[in-house]
């Protein structure tokens, strides 16, 4: 077993006070093992979600690291397929989201494919026929 020394600030050692003296867990040591096991659990299915994916992918693309959040978005896209009930809503916002992507990479072409592909999912569509409109207009 490994021993792991934590400096926590003091507004979050009072809520872990408090969560002791409620009695949700006998120490800190507890709480703390707790929290840390649901966060390795949190990132070791983190690729089993695509709706975790695409919040990961928006905060790269926010942190400017366009190339891992194409990772991201195509690792979600991969797993809707495989889903019994396809969620729509968030294909359209991973594909929306992919786009995005691929022009501040300065991938004109590989957006539109992507959306014309989108097409094919969500035929009647129109923030993916606005998309690919404006995406011809700007070729």
């Amino acid at each position: 077993m490994a021993k792991v020394t934590v400096e926590i600030p003091n507004d979050l050692a009072r809520q872990i006070d408090r969560i002791i003296r409620d009695g949700w867990f006998p120490d800190q040591e507890a709480i703390v093992r707790e929290a840390l096991s649901h966060f390795v659990d949190a990132k070791s299915f983190l690729g089993d979600s695509p709706r975790m994916l695409h919040r990961f992918a928006a905060d790269a693309l926010n942190d400017s690291k366009p190339e891992v959040a194409l990772k991201f978005v195509n690792r979600a896209l991969s797993f809707l397929p495989t889903d019994e009930m396809t969620d729509f809503t968030l294909y359209q916002n991973l594909i929306e989201l992919r786009v995005q992507i691929l022009l501040v990479l300065d991938r004109t072409a590989d957006a539109l494919t992507t959306l014309e592909e989108a097409r094919e999912t969500l035929p009647n569509n129109p923030t993916i026929a606005k998309w690919i409109e404006r995406l011809r207009k700007k070729k």
